[in-house]
């Protein structure tokens, strides 16, 4: 890999993404929404282009070069908060993600990764289990779009890499994620409040994740869908009680206090042995480094 194209290169693992790539001497195009500040103006390596995801058909217009070797689809409108559970907002995505595959294929490029989600496998059995959730909206749609570009991409001869993700963090996430939601409570000197916490989650230090999508676009791979995680999966429980022994001062969390959603998380979704193999991959940061890196920032 010598170029790639990032959609989505102005958020929070977007704007880390291209950093990593430029670090390892890899020339970007980055794509963010029309009208959105250019963060990438001056920066050696990168080529900034402003595109709207309801508009990707114009990209191959938009974007001189041919020579890209990956295209890294992480634009996805709603992808916290209540816009979660907008049907309409993402079913648009799934859409969007099929056209971003279509403009691949059309500037030329040879690998098309693809941002996916854990709670994808929440989707896979969504007519089996008697919970419909709201917030299994979202993985329904990206389980769908993985899906659909499974098809297109086979169809069309492009070389689909899904990367399912999970539960990223790190400096400047303001997505209100899990850690994000606790880190921001507890700043402001109130106590969040969570469930029972009882399932497994793997949360992954940024570094980590965009240091795997960098090395998924690199490497010859085996697979085209692997889980991006840190390999060591916890109870939620246990990653909340450090979160807030690592942030001290007196912070307190309340935990079975709302209501549990019904969904069912397994361990075995966690497992990270394929990306090892065939990226070796490996992660650099433990959650407590990671979250004392994170608290550091957000204090500053």
């Amino acid at each position: 890999m010598k170029k790639a194209l990032v959609t989505g290169a102005g958020g929070f693992i977007g704007t880390n993404l291209v950093y990593e790539l430029l670090k390892n001497g890899i020339e970007v195009v980055a794509v963010s929404r029309k009208g959105a500040s250019d963060k990438w103006g001056n920066t050696a390596g990168v080529s900034s282009v402003f595109c709207d995801l309801n508009n990707t058909q114009a990209l191959p217009d938009l974007v001189s070069s041919r020579d890209i070797d990956v295209f890294y689809h992480l634009a996805w409108a709603g992808t916290s908060g209540s816009d979660r559970a907008d049907y309409s907002l993402q079913l648009q995505n799934i859409k969007y993600a099929c056209d971003n595959a279509v403009a691949a294929k059309n500037i030329g490029c040879g690998m098309f990764i693809c941002a996916g989600t854990i709670t994808e496998k929440i989707a896979e059995n969504i007519l089996n289990i008697s919970v419909k959730a709201e917030n299994s909206i979202y993985g329904i749609a990206k389980h769908t779009a993985h899906c659909l570009l499974e098809v297109l991409c086979n169809k069309t001869g492009l070389h689909l890499v899904w990367a399912r993700l999970s539960n990223i963090y790190g400096p400047g996430n303001s997505t209100g994620n899990i850690v994000s939601y606790t880190l921001s409570e507890l700043i402001k000197g109130n106590t969040p409040v969570f469930s029972k916490a009882l399932q497994p989650y793997d949360l992954m230090y940024i570094n980590d994740a965009v240091k795997a999508l960098f090395l998924l676009g690199k490497k010859r791979l085996n697979s085209a869908c692997y889980f991006v995680g840190s390999g060591q999966p916890r109870m939620l429980k246990d990653y909340l009680i450090s979160i807030k022994n690592i942030f001290g001062k007196g912070a307190s969390i309340e935990i079975g206090k709302r209501p549990e959603d019904g969904l069912q998380y397994n361990y075995e979704w966690f497992l990270t042995n394929e990306l090892q193999a065939d990226t070796g991959f490996s992660a650099s940061y433990t959650f407590e480094e990671g979250i004392r890196e994170t608290i550091k920032t957000a204090e500053q």
